[in-house]
């Protein structure tokens, strides 16, 4: 697989911005290769797996929200062009915005797939400093990615463009059930602080 990694940035990334509630909106990727990552995902339909799984204690049942295809398991090169493009149209903004944050690392960006109808999930934070994710595509039914606390949706969000939030603590999101198609999106989390047991003078688990 060959992709020239500028043409598929699209034209208005970092530059065309909205702000709203602490949230970052700006173009991410062309339409084109929206559809290009769509037609790859298709092709290693059975490459995805149930990477994030819940236990539900009322029925005793381990639930997976959505299937997950990691973007360096298709071509590590592409990741390491994400990084790139992440660190020169993205970064800026959250410099400026959220000062003195930025983003150092990154974890692979993950393509996610909701394909089962009634799938959901559930009200929480992301292991992450900064999440950002990017609707690659718009023919599906409800599956809508909603802030309740800022009462925000991505309803309107366009095809191709990303939206980039502080994840641990303010912004809680959800999934609204899927009802109809299949929805894919772009997600991609940034490395967390870690801190060993002694490097805080010892920690308490509750």
């Amino acid at each position: 697989m060959i992709i020239d990694y500028k043409k598929i940035i699209h034209k208005d990334c970092g530059k065309k911005i909205n702000i709203i509630k602490d949230i970052i909106i700006t173009p991410f990727y062309t339409e084109e290769f929206c559809d290009e990552l769509i037609n790859i995902s298709k092709f290693y339909s059975e490459k995805f797996t149930p990477y994030i799984v819940y236990y539900n204690k009322n029925s005793r049942t381990q639930e997976h929200p959505w299937d997950t295809l990691f973007l360096s398991k298709i071509n590590y090169f592409l990741f390491e062009n994400f990084c790139s493009h992440y660190q020169t149209f993205i970064n800026p903004t959250i410099e400026k915005h959220f000062k003195p944050e930025t983003v150092k690392s990154w974890f692979s960006p993950m393509i996610i797939r909701y394909s089962r109808p009634g799938q959901f999930v559930k009200l929480h934070n992301d292991t992450s400093e900064f999440t950002l994710n990017v609707k690659l595509n718009d023919n599906y039914k409800g599956s809508l990615l909603k802030f309740p606390r800022q009462n925000f949706d991505n309803k309107d969000i366009p095809k191709g463009w990303s939206m980039i939030w502080p994840s641990t603590v303010t912004h809680p999101h959800e999934s609204t059930p899927l009802e109809k198609g299949t929805k894919y999106t772009l997600s991609s989390w940034s490395h967390p602080p870690t801190w060993g047991i002694e490097d805080m003078g010892g920690s308490i688990n509750l």
